[in-house]
């Protein structure tokens, strides 16, 4: 199966879209995630 340069570029753009909307998150929500983080563990 061949990998090209164009499959590597749509990866990239997803995963930083995704990295965006989780800083997004977390930068809007810094007191939902205080509140939440203690049941996580």
């Amino acid at each position: 199966m061949k990998y090209n340069w164009k499959d590597l570029f749509v990866d990239a753009a997803i995963v930083a879209v995704v990295l965006g909307v989780l800083a997004l998150i977390i930068g809007s929500f810094p007191a939902t995630f205080s509140k939440v983080l203690p049941f996580l563990k």
